[in-house]
Parts: C-alpha cells; sequence; structure tokens
C-alpha cells in the first residue's frame, strides 16, 4: 500500500496553541501541556485514515532565544505525552527563521507559515499529492497556510485564536471557526461529506461540527427557543425514524441530529454494518423536513454530543424508557431534560435486514 492509498486526506496541524497550551518562546520541556481533547483529536484522524502532519513556526531559533536541540526537547516531550494517550503524529515540520532578519534569504522564509513550504514538504514526502489539505491553527497565518496550500484553513479558539477571530471579523474573513483541535477535526470530517455529495445544498446547510452546533443553540436559547438534540445511527431510513424525528422535533424549536460515525455503528452491531456509509445516510437525513442541523458522533454513546451541544432537551426511541437511556447520567448533572418520542417500535433496521435476506435466500426479491 502506498501513502496516498493510506490517507484520504492530511490536516496541517499548528503546535503552540492548538496541539500545546500557548507557552511565549517555549523552550523547557516542562512547560509541555497538551491541550484538552488534543490526544483525541489525533486518535480520530488515524481512526479516520487522515495524514496528521504538526508545522510549527520557530522564529525563536532563528532569533537566539533557544536552539535547535531545546525546540527537540520540546518536541519529545510532545510525543511521549501523546503516547501516553495512544497517538503520535505522521510527520513534523519546522521554521526556524527570523523573519526580521537582514540576512533571511527566500528559500527560508517560504518555509514560514502562511507560506507553503512546509505543506509542499510534507506532501511531497509523505507521497499525498491530490489529496484534499487542511490547515488547524490559532492565528490568521494558519488560516492563511491553508488557504495558501490550496486547501481550507480552520481557525482554533484555544491559544491565540479568539484575537485572529476579531481580527479575521474585522477583515471580513470568514473561515471555519472551532472550539478546539478536536472540534475542528470534526469540522474536516464533515467538510470531506460536503464533497461526497457535492451538489447537496441542504446538506451543506444543515452538516455541522458539534462545536458549530453550540454556537447555534446558544443563539436559540438566547431568544427563548427550547433546542432538542435526537441521537441514533439510522442505517436504513424507516418509517419509524421518521416518526421519531417528527416527535423529537415537536418537543422543541429546533432538532439537531447527531448520527453515529460509520465505525461506531460497526461496533454497535457487529459485522456487515453499516449498510449505507455515513455521507449516504445523512444525505437521507438531510432531507427529513423535521431535522434542522446533523452533527456526527464517534464515541458508542452520544454522551459526549451532550456535553458538546448542550441541548435543553434529550430525545430518545420508544425502545428506551427514562431509566435506561444510556446517556442518562451525563444528561441529569447538565441538567437537560429526557424526552421518550415516537410511535412504539414495531419494526427495525435488523428487522428489514432479515425480511431482505430471507427472500434474497427464496429468490423472491
Amino acid at each position: 500500500m502506498t501513502v496516498s492509498q493510506k490517507y484520504r486526506a492530511v490536516v496541517l496541524i499548528d503546535r503552540d496553541g492548538t496541539l500545546i497550551e500557548e507557552k511565549h518562546y517555549l523552550k523547557d520541556p516542562e512547560g509541555v501541556q497538551l491541550v484538552p481533547r488534543a490526544a483525541r483529536a489525533l486518535k480520530l484522524l488515524e481512526e479516520q485514515g487522515i495524514a496528521r502532519v504538526i508545522c510549527t513556526n520557530q522564529s525563536g531559533i532563528g532569533r537566539g532565544f533557544y536552539t535547535v536541540e531545546d525546540m527537540n526537547a520540546v518536541h519529545e516531550r510532545v510525543a511521549a505525552d501523546l503516547a501516553a494517550e495512544g497517538t503520535a503524529w505522521d510527520a513534523l515540520y519546522f521554521a526556524p527563521v527570523d523573519p526580521d532578519a537582514d540576512e533571511a534569504t527566500a528559500e527560508e522564509l517560504q518555509m514560514r507559515k502562511p507560506a507553503t513550504g512546509m505543506a509542499k514538504a510534507a506532501i511531497a514526502d509523505l507521497g499525498l499529492e491530490g489529496l484534499p489539505v487542511y490547515a488547524i491553527g490559532d492565528r490568521v497565518a494558519d488560516v492563511m497556510f491553508g488557504q495558501n496550500a490550496g486547501g481550507t484553513g480552520i481557525l482554533v479558539r484555544t491559544g491565540y485564536g479568539r484575537d485572529s477571530e476579531k481580527q479575521l471579523a474585522e477583515e471580513s474573513l470568514r473561515p471555519p471557526i472551532a472550539s478546539d483541535l478536536y472540534d475542528a477535526v470534526r469540522i474536516v470530517l464533515n467538510d470531506l461529506v460536503k464533497k461526497a455529495w457535492p451538489d447537496d445544498a441542504v446538506l451543506a446547510k444543515k452538516l455541522k461540527s458539534p462545536g458549530e452546533v453550540h454556537d447555534i443553540a446558544e443563539r436559540k436559547r438566547s431568544v427563548g427557543l427550547k433546542v432538542v438534540l435526537a441521537n441514533g445511527c439510522f442505517d436504513l431510513l424507516h418509517g419509524g425514524h421518521v416518526s421519531f424525528l417528527e416527535n423529537a422535533r415537536a418537543a422543541g424549536d429546533c432538532l439537531v441530529l447527531a448520527v453515529n460515525s460509520n465505525d461506531s455503528i460497526a461496533r454497535l452491531k457487529g459485522k456487515g454494518r453499516p449498510l449505507l456509509d455515513e455521507p449516504s445516510r445523512l444525505q437521507l437525513l438531510a432531507a427529513v423536513d423535521a431535522v434542522d442541523y446533523l452533527t456526527v458522533f464517534y464515541t458508542d454513546t452520544a454522551d459526549e454530543v451532550l456535553e458538546d451541544v448542550h441541548p435543553d432537551i434529550h430525545a430518545k426511541g420508544t425502545d428506551y424508557t427514562s431509566e435506561n437511556v444510556p446517556e442518562r447520567i451525563t444528561s441529569k448533572r447538565l441538567g437537560i431534560q429526557t424526552v421518550i418520542a415516537g410511535a412504539p417500535k414495531e419494526n427495525s433496521t435488523r428487522d428489514i435486514i432479515e425480511v431482505i435476506a430471507e427472500r434474497a435466500k427464496a429468490g423472491t426479491l
């Protein structure tokens, strides 16, 4: 297998303020602290077959504040902390040039973000030509880095992100904005889904990351509206699903539907599932009028997305009771009301699959 076959996209990740907490001209490994959920973000990229490349401007070397050896010691500590969380990066590039130095060469400056030298090196070294490119960071230069590399730049609100967000607004620039690296990765994954159905305007409008939905929910609540979150696999859309979604929507003013990822369905349902992949399932669900927004979650329960979105109401189907909803402890802690919605469950995706299999075996399809 070639590298290009192994990966389906590449994400260029900033170091300071994005992967690790911002520390001014960090030279001491003891100052390394991973941004919360950063390790989870790298794990998710690996699970989804996306190359993880760290690209970091390190002008402190060119300015004489620390040495390459100091930087390497910091990187060793970051790598160790990530390894303790069960993850890693695929490649790392750095630009040591002082951009204000008279002796800085054009070649050296080309390696510094927002110029594209590090992106080009990574794509060439890892054989990633032709794949979608994303850059994630907390500065305007990181956003421009992704755009200059022919891809998408995503701003995170960690590090200097909130100041950068104001700067982008003043310049009328509107890149995707995420709460942190983990949510930025979920924006990347949503974008790849949208690329699978590039002409589906409804899907493009409705599909959001949990962080984006959180911002939408906050705006809804600020004007007195109630946000409902429902979740499920929706492998084969049927009447029971439609009844559930319509009743869930009726419980509030806005319905957010959180949909299990392919991997989580395979873990929950077993071999051969899902029948339809994420882009296909999401396209069908986007067409349901009762659904205002869609998001994808990659865990086996919806606890994490409840934490992210913090809806007013959590809706579950009639195959549950308020006592056995898997996320009931999280909902209680967050003050989220649990509602059982929909008609009594008389069919299921598994039932439909069994009927199809029986008829196929009998030759009556």
